[in-house]
C-alpha cells in the first residue's frame, strides 16, 4: 500500500468529521436560539454553519488528496533516481591495464565515498 493512499485516506475522514462537527454545532446553537424564541439567530446558526462545514469537508478532502498524491510521486521520482545513481555509481567495475595491454586487476565498487557539495 502506498503512503499516498493511507494520507488520503485519513484526510477524507478528518475531513468528514470536520464537517459534521461543524455543523452540529450549527444545530445545538440553532435549538438553544430556538428555546430562547430567536427563530432568526437560530436559522442563521444553521445555515451559516451547514455552508462552512460543506467548505471545510471539502477543503480538507482535497488537500488530502493532492497531498497523497504529491507524496506518491515524490517516492516513485526518489526511487527511480536512486536506482539511475546506483547503476552508475555502485554497480561500476574497474579495469586496471598494463603497459602490454593485458588486464592487470579488475575491482568491483562495493563501497563509494562521496562528498556533499554545497550550491
Amino acid at each position: 500500500m502506498k503512503i499516498g493512499k493511507i494520507l488520503k485516506g485519513t484526510g477524507r475522514v478528518l475531513g468528514t468529521v470536520a464537517e459534521y462537527n461543524i455543523k452540529i454545532t450549527g444545530e445545538v446553537i440553532g435549538a438553544i436560539a430556538d428555546i430562547a424564541d430567536k427563530p432568526n439567530f437560530a436559522k442563521g446558526s444553521r445555515d451559516f454553519t451547514k455552508a462552512l462545514g460543506n467548505i471545510v469537508g471539502e477543503t480538507s478532502r482535497k488537500a488530502s488528496d493532492i497531498t497523497g498524491d504529491a507524496v506518491d510521486k515524490a517516492i516513485d521520482i526518489g526511487a527511480s533516481a536512486i536506482k539511475r545513481i546506483e547503476g552508475v555509481v555502485v554497480k561500476e567495475n574497474i579495469i586496471e591495464i598494463n603497459e602490454k595491454g593485458e588486464i592487470r586487476n579488475i575491482k568491483y565498487i562495493k563501497d563509494v565515498d562521496y562528498q556533499v557539495i554545497e550550491e
